[in-house]
Order: C-alpha cells, then structure tokens, then sequence
C-alpha cells in the first residue's frame, strides 16, 4: 500500500472535522438564541396574562357598579342627570375596557402561537446538536483510526527499511563467499594433482 493511499484517510478525517465544527457552533448558536426568545416570549405571555386578569377584575367591577346604578334608578323611579352621566361614564368605560380586554386577548393569542414556534424551533435547535454531537464522535472514531494506520504505515516502512538492510547485509555476505568459493576453485585448479 503506497503512503499516499494512507495519508488520504486522515486528509478527509480533518477536512471533515472542520466541516462539522464549523456547523456545530453556528447550530448551538442558533439552540442559544431559540432558549432566549422562548424565555422572553413566555415573560411576555406571564405579564400579558397578568394583565388581562387587571382589566377583567376592573371590568367586573365597572359591570357590577353599572348594575347596582341600573338597579337604583329602576328602584327609585329616579332619572336623575348624575345618575344617568354616571351610567352614561360606567357604560363607556365598560365599552374600552371591553376593547382594551379583545386587544390584550388578540396579543395573548398572538405570543402563544410566537412561544410554540419558538420551542418547535428550540426542539428543532437541540435535535441538530444531537446529531452534530454523533458527527464530531464519528470524526473523533476517524481520526483514531487513521492515527492507527498511520502507526501501522510508520511500522511497516521500518520493517521494509529493516528488510532492505538484511538484504543488502546477506548481498554483500553472498558476495564474499562467492569470492571464497572462486578462490577455492582457483586454489585447487592450480595445485598439481599427487595421485596422478
């Protein structure tokens, strides 16, 4: 296996850990800024709601005014002119706490519709850190195994430079008993036969 076959591995690993945490912040980001507006639209809801409990408590209390002023002009037969300005005032601050109670309703409504989308997008928010948090543990599984076949290439390099010195240290014992066994030749080509 050639080296760059081996170092391909661990340029992709990096190149992909880049990626991923280049992501993962600009989503946690985005799961930061989501938990944020969620707790400052439900702040928003709680005062609303307060509120409105106000205007409905000020509104019971102008209906039953308005009542006990209806209920002594029909007892007394009295058609005083303070009595129905009285009215006439407790019917028309009736009338706007009625509108100003549609109003804070419509915007109660409003800020629970904006709260849901804002936990849909907070849920959405930690589902894509989930997800990034198995991406940066498979990188992290990457690289552990491309530093692995790197030992494994750095091992198996050695054992070929290991190789190629045994090589060429049994080359060069080759070569000198050659060399002896030519000597030898020599030596017994020239030296006379005595049995003849």
């Amino acid at each position: 296996m050639s080296i760059s076959k081996l170092v391909r591995p661990i340029i992709c690993t990096f190149a992909l850990s880049l990626f991923v945490a280049g992501c993962g912040a600009q989503d946690r980001a985005r799961a930061d800024q989501a938990a944020e507006e969620n707790v400052s639209l439900k702040a928003k809801v709680d005062d609303l709601s307060r509120a409105q409990q106000t205007m409905k408590s000020d509104l019971e209390a102008a209906n039953k005014e308005r009542d006990q002023l209806q209920k002594q002009l029909q007892a007394n037969g009295n058609s005083s002119k303070e009595l129905q300005s009285q009215l006439s005032k407790l019917r028309n601050d009736n009338d706007a706490a009625q509108a100003r109670l549609k109003m804070a309703n419509d915007e109660v409504i409003k800020l629970k519709s904006d709260l849901e989308t804002a936990k849909k997008a907070q849920a959405d928010s930690e589902q894509t850190a989930v997800k990034l948090k198995a991406a940066e543990d498979a990188v992290t599984a990457s690289r552990a195994k491309a530093s692995e076949a790197e030992k494994a290439a750095q091992t198996a390099a050695d054992a070929a430079e290991k190789a190629k010195a045994q090589v060429s240290e049994l080359t060069t014992e080759k070569q000198a008993l050659q060399k002896r066994i030519d000597s030898l030749e020599q030596a017994k080509k020239s030296t006379p036969d005595l049995n003849k």
